[in-house]
């Protein structure tokens, strides 16, 4: 099982409307209830774009605009990574989103067409074409500065190479709009794309660069994990007229390549839904949405409040679990009883296993040859067997290490392993093994401390035990 904290759309601004600090404190407040609700504490964080609101028009400074959300975006983020994976940034994925964009350096790398061309308005949305339409001028524009251009991108581009800067290994070791994580004791591994590719001033499609899809193919075969996941920015869907969408078409390539599960943002609404491949075997891909964690007001949809989610994954049931947080207007977040989800906080799509993905390990081969090894005595290979099993096998391994251990004459980690005692078992195999070294105090310690999982006769027959053994002694 892997369980990831996802957010998008944070619109960072010089004055925002609710601050870091009251942000992050109604986020963490939330989290200390995920438990008593169900909710497992998560593994990786994923913030699928929009970390600013970017200049507004007519600024006199837009870049040193920029910079400063920059900041108030950089510092939030490592707050939430501090909380939820203690700062290890090597389980924090961001990709960027259309506000991440610097409009001012791309409407700067642009001038006024001589002419308006055959075929603007197919054009104009076209990423390589270099023509743009202004609705509000009526005017046609061409792009004639390409470096301009492409350094509207740089502004977050340097904040990721620094917000990265010392992680090992690099997540932007394989260029600029791309990031490769693997996690192989998740059995999961992400991929972020930047959904920016021709997007500018007067171009608000979301589009990954194709070159980058392909590369995505290439990235995923340096990992053994099972489970490829996919972040980006861009809804995939939007009204008759709305244009600043992504075309699904490219969920396909993806979900061929091997990808079972996708995260974006953007639409400031959360929503879960399966897209499939129709080939033979039918591959499909769960889509995940997140709302927007602090747009301005005026900016959420009729009836939508500020919300991240929750998303599980759990492969060996094949199921993604998507748990919608929804902030209260007294600011609190909290479960959020949605009507697209039934009236539930949460949604549960099939995550079926890829067939370009190598398949899932199981910890039941290697749980039933670490108890064999144990029957046969070779106990060191008993302890290198349950090195990895996973959680949901505490028990089977505890039990597993105290018989090997004891076979391999380490009496004393035994007795570590067995401090506390978990079973009525383990609490009269450590009393046993201290009166054995005639350690009576000790084993008057071990018995007080294991006595509540002990019924009245068993407590009672072990401290007899302690008061003979000391007298004879």
């Amino acid at each position: 099982m892997a369980v990831l904290l996802h957010i998008s759309d944070l619109h960072r601004t010089s004055d925002p409307r609710l601050d870091n600090d009251q942000l992050f404190a109604a986020l963490a407040s939330d989290a200390a209830r995920w438990d008593a609700e169900g909710i497992p504490w998560p593994d990786l964080v994923v913030v699928s774009g929009d970390l600013i609101q970017g200049a507004r028009p007519g600024s006199i400074d837009p870049d040193a605009e920029v910079a400063e959300q920059y900041a108030e975006a950089n510092e939030f983020l490592r707050q939430l990574a501090a909380e939820f994976v203690d700062g290890d940034l090597r389980r924090f994925i961001v990709v960027p989103g259309n506000h991440d964009v610097s409009w001012h350096r791309a409407r700067c790398a642009m001038a006024p067409a001589n002419a308006c061309p055959d075929g603007i308005a197919r054009k104009s949305l076209e990423a390589e074409s270099g023509i743009r339409w202004d609705w509000t001028s009526q005017q046609a524009f061409e792009i004639v500065d390409d470096e301009g251009y492409e350094s509207r991108l740089d502004p977050f581009r340097r904040f990721r190479a620094r917000f990265y800067a010392g992680v090992d290994p690099d997540p932007l070791d394989c260029g600029d709009d791309i990031a490769f994580f693997d996690y192989p004791d998740l059995g999961l591994v992400v991929v972020g794309f930047a959904s920016w590719h021709g997007n500018d001033c007067f171009c608000d499609v979301g589009e990954i660069d194709p070159q980058l899809v392909a590369k995505s193919r290439e990235l995923l075969k340096q990992s053994t994990s099972s489970i490829a996941v996919a972040v980006w920015h861009h809804s995939l869907v939007g009204g008759p007229r709305a244009r600043d969408y992504m075309d699904q078409r490219v969920i396909h390539q993806l979900i061929d390549f091997g990808f079972s599960l996708g995260l974006h943002g953007h639409q400031h609404y959360p929503g879960a839904a399966p897209y499939e491949l129709r080939l033979p075997n039918r591959t499909s891909m769960a889509v995940v949405g997140a709302g927007s964690l602090a747009v301005g007001d005026s900016e959420l949809p009729m009836g939508e409040r500020r919300q991240f989610n929750v998303v599980v994954l759990d492969p060996h049931e094949e199921k993604v679990t998507v748990n919608v947080r929804a902030m209260s207007r007294e600011g609190v977040f909290m479960g959020s009883h949605r009507d697209d989800f039934g009236g539930n906080t949460f949604s549960t799509l099939p995550l079926p296993h890829s067939p370009a993905r190598p398949a899932a390990h199981s910890a039941v081969i290697p749980l039933d040859d670490a108890f064999a090894a144990v029957e046969t005595g070779d106990y060191a290979r008993a302890m290198e067997l349950v090195e990895d099993l996973g959680p949901e096998h505490e028990f089977q391994k505890r039990q597993i290490q105290v018989e090997a251990l004891s076979g391999l004459g380490q009496n004393d980690e035994v007795l570590a392993l067995l401090n506390p005692p978990q079973t009525i078992e383990e609490v009269t195999r450590a009393v046993s093994m201290l009166l054995e070294r005639r350690l009576f105090d000790e084993a008057v310690e071990r018995l007080e401390v294991g006595e509540q999982l002990l019924d009245r006769s068993t407590a009672n027959a072990l401290a007899s035990m302690i008061k003979a053994r000391r007298m004879g002694s």
